[in-house]
Order: C-alpha cells, then sequence, then structure tokens
C-alpha cells in the first residue's frame, strides 16, 4: 500500500455544503485516505459553483459521484460492486438512471476502461482534473434532457498537471476541529509495490503563499487547527529552497493558529533539523506517522524504501530526545514477495523496539504496472494471513502496556465530536494524537480541556474532566 494515507474503504462523510437554491443535485461517496476527503471537498464546491446542491440520497440525486482509492484491489472491486448496486437500486426505485460518475485515482488508473466495462460508468474524471468536473456533469444533464439529441457516452478527463492545486472551500471543511490542507501531491520515491506514483503522479508543491492563504481562509471561519496533507510531506522543498521544516515555521507563526498536524512522513526524510523544529514549536503537534513497512533490511531493499531499519530506529531515537511527549504510528505489510520467516520476525523485532501507538497492517497486494509486480508473489494467502494476525496480536500487547502506563497521567486534549457512547460523553484527541473519551458537562468541537486518565478501552483512553 502506499505511504501517503492510511486508505478506509469505509465511505467518509463528508458536511453539507450550503444549499444551492433549486436546481440539479448531486450525491458524492468517498473512499480513501483524507486526501481523498480533501478532494472530494474540492469537488463539491466546483459543482456547488456549478448550481448543484448537496444531495444525501443517490436514489434521487441527478449525478452520482464515487470518489475512489487504487491503494489495494480490494478497493478497486468495491467501487465496481458499488456501481452495479446503484443501478440496481435506482432502478428497483422507479428512478431514472443518474450521471454517475468516477473520481479520483481509480479513474486514472483505468482511464476509458471504467466507461466499457460490466457497469459502465458516464464519466471518468482524474485527480488533476476536477475543475472540467461542471462542464462535463452540465453536458451529460443537458444530453439525458434532449430526447432528439445525441445518446450520451461515457466522458473521460484524466491525465496528471503538476501546476494543478486545489484549495477546498472553507465552509466545506469537516466539524471535528481539524482541517485539512493539502501541501503537495504526488510521489518521487516509487517504491516497488505503491501505485500512488501512477495515480497522482511526480511530487508537486502547493505554494507556501498559497498555503498561508488557505490557512488564513480557516482561521477566519472559526478553525484553530489544521492537518497538513501530502503524499509525503517530510520531502515538500518549494524552489526557493524552503523544507518542511521551513514551512512548519512559517506556518506556527499564523497568529490564532492553535495546532498543526500533519501526515504522512517518510524516514528518509525526518532529519535531525526537522524533527528539532517539531520539538521547538509548541504549536506542532508531537505526533510522527512515519511507515516503516518492514523490519527486515532485506524486504526495505527489495520495497526500495531507500533506509534500513537500524536507520529507522535512529530517526525514532532522535524523535524522542527532540520532541517532548513524541508519539509514533505507522504502517506495515507482511507477506510481500520474498518474505521469509526470519524477515518476519525482524517486523515484529521492529515493532517491539519502536513501541508504537498504533498500526495500520496490510497483506501485500499486488498492483498491476508497478516494479514488484515483476516478482513472485510467493507467500501464500494463509501464511500472510497468519503473519498479519501475528502483527496485530503483537501491536495489542504493546498498546495494553503503554496505555496502562498513562493511567492517572493529566493531559490536555480538545474535543472534537460527541462519543457514540455512552450517553454525555464526548471524544477528544490530544496533540500527541491520543484519543480520550471523558464525560463533560458542555462540550463543544474546539474547546480544550484537562482530561485525567482513569483506563482505556481499544484504542481509546478513558478520562475525567480536571
Amino acid at each position: 500500500m502506499s505511504d501517503a494515507l492510511v486508505p478506509d474503504l469505509v465511505p467518509r462523510p463528508l458536511p453539507d455544503p450550503a444549499p444551492a437554491a433549486g436546481g440539479r443535485t448531486v450525491y458524492l461517496e468517498t473512499y480513501g485516505c483524507q486526501m481523498n476527503v480533501y478532494d472530494s471537498q474540492v469537488i463539491l464546491g466546483l459543482l456547488a459553483d456549478a448550481g448543484l446542491a448537496r444531495s444525501e440520497d443517490p436514489l434521487t440525486a441527478d449525478v452520482v459521484l464515487i470518489n475512489t482509492c487504487s491503494v489495494r484491489e480490494h478497493a478497486e472491486h468495491k467501487v465496481i460492486s458499488r456501481v452495479g448496486e446503484l443501478r440496481h437500486a435506482r432502478a428497483q426505485a422507479g428512478r431514472p438512471p443518474a450521471v454517475l460518475g468516477i473520481c479520483g485515482c481509480m479513474a486514472e488508473r483505468l482511464q476509458a476502461e471504467l466507461t466499457r466495462q460490466r457497469h459502465p460508468v458516464d464519466l471518468v474524471v482524474g485527480v488533476d482534473r476536477y475543475q472540467e468536473l461542471p462542464d462535463l456533469v452540465t453536458d451529460q444533464l443537458s444530453r439525458r434532457a434532449d430526447p432528439g439529441g445525441p445518446a450520451p457516452r461515457g466522458a473521460v478527463a484524466v491525465g496528471h498537471d503538476p501546476d494543478v492545486h486545489y484549495v477546498a472551500p472553507p465552509e466545506l471543511y469537516p466539524t471535528n476541529n481539524s482541517h485539512l490542507v493539502t501541501i503537495h501531491k504526488g510521489c518521487d520515491y516509487r517504491c516497488t509495490y505503491c501505485i500512488v506514483p501512477y495515480t497522482r503522479g511526480p511530487q508537486s508543491e502547493k505554494d507556501p503563499g498559497a498555503i498561508e492563504a488557505e490557512i488564513a481562509g480557516i482561521l477566519a471561519r472559526g478553525g484553530r487547527e489544521v492537518t497538513l496533507l501530502g503524499q509525503n510531506v517530510t520531502a515538500y522543498r518549494w524552489r526557493d529552497g524552503l523544507d518542511f521544516a521551513g514551512l512548519l515555521r512559517r506556518l506556527a507563526a499564523i497568529p490564532g493558529l492553535d495546532r498543526i498536524r500533519f501526515l504522512t512522513g517518510h524516514p528518509r526524510d525526518m532529519h535531525p533539523h526537522l524533527m528539532e523544529t517539531i520539538g521547538a514549536e509548541p504549536t506542532v503537534c508531537p505526533w510522527l506517522h512515519v511507515p516503516p513497512q518492514s523490519g527486515s533490511d532485506r524486504i526495505l531493499r527489495r520495497m526500495k524504501r531507500r533506509y534500513t531499519s537500524a536507520e529507522y530506529l535512529d530517526m525514532v531515537a532522535h524523535a524522542r530526545r527532540a520532541i517532548p511527549d513524541v508519539t509514533f504510528s505507522g504502517d506495515v505489510i507482511v507477506g510481500f514477495p520474498g518474505e521469509t520467516a526470519a524477515d518476519f520476525q525482524a517486523t515484529l523485532d521492529l515493532l517491539r523496539a519502536v513501541r508504537f501507538d498504533t498500526i495500520f497492517a496490510f497483506k501485500y497486494s499486488e498492483r498491476p504496472g508497478v516494479p514488484a509486480a515483476r516478482l513472485a508473489d510467493d507467500v501464500p494467502l494463509a501464511e500472510k494471513k497468519r503473519r498479519l494476525a501475528d502483527v496485530l496480536a503483537t501491536q495489542d500487547d504493546i498498546w495494553a502496556d503503554i496505555a496502562a502506563a498513562q493511567v492517572g497521567a493529566v493531559w490536555e486534549a480538545v474535543v472534537e465530536e460527541p462519543a457514540r457512547r455512552p450517553a454525555g460523553h464526548w471524544r477528544l484527541r490530544t496533540p500527541a494524537n491520543r484519543k480520550v473519551v471523558a464525560p463533560l458537562s458542555a462540550g463543544a468541537p474546539g474547546q480544550v480541556h484537562r482530561v485525567r486518565i482513569t483506563g482505556w478501552r481499544n484504542t481509546a483512553f478513558l478520562g475525567e474532566p480536571v
């Protein structure tokens, strides 16, 4: 999978935009990472400007879009199935077909093939072509409204443009307090298993002035926290030599910005001066999502990760010296081609040495067209499943030990949203990205509370207000 951001194959909720007056409606589902969530905010903003209001109902919307992920094969299969489900559900409900489109990484990878498959779609729009969506949607709707005109046919807009960088409208940001801001797109590392350089293109930076202006717009509407996004944010380098550490210093100086989070980092770009900058800037949260992927140097070379396990551990040690209260999360792939029992044991050893708060672990999934696809996928599926279970069990033990040591600690945490249970409890998040569920007599996203840790359940701490 990609280092970029951890994929979530459940549709991600987005806030409602301000409703357009009358006119057509659009329903949008988002699969994938936070970059996809941000892109969906962009899409909704562009279509709102064109007069399409957001709909919550795929059976009644005039336009149905799916913003997609290609990191794993399962993600693409899920989208293809969802297209068939949507068409069938509308037919069962006696509704006319919607203009149905696929956007995002899957559109970029499969392109016109999506208009010819078993469940063909009307629109295929890649990650750098969203500005064309309003005209493409309008054309499709006009063709359907003219019974004597030419039959609608699939429209495809794909291809990378390094000069295209979107800004999501502030009124479409999520309400859980952390506002997403992309700072670059694409990746130049080309890890052998990763589809991102092919679906998102080469690395291209957003102008730091544009990033500052976007954050200023967030703050003007009451925001106080941002999460900087990119396939590899730590590789950010503007044309005047401004690197990610310099960008963090610039953003930390913006009045009214209380917290800066970021993901994802690459171990090779976690330079000592970057870690020292994070430690010296109170606005920058002490949480590093830096995927190791494997603990075996041999497998890391096959993955083309450009570091060794010893270098990764040196980075962790330096971060712990430079950044007070730092926590780590990361990604792990098991069953990569050629992974032996000894290679896998090295991964377990790395997990125990680092002591991550959270990991996201996946069985290796071959992606067509990437260099690793030329390697024999020689670890049996049953063994991949066993290794994945071992990784998760090891992490559970590590987390239980970490969590038990925190009972009695008092932390500052920011309110995000009401907890699903129990009643009267809220979900909060610390600067170190630890989730806390605590009862609050009055809560609102963005409020900061001091909480004493009383226990933990799963990956969340339980607390009480101090």
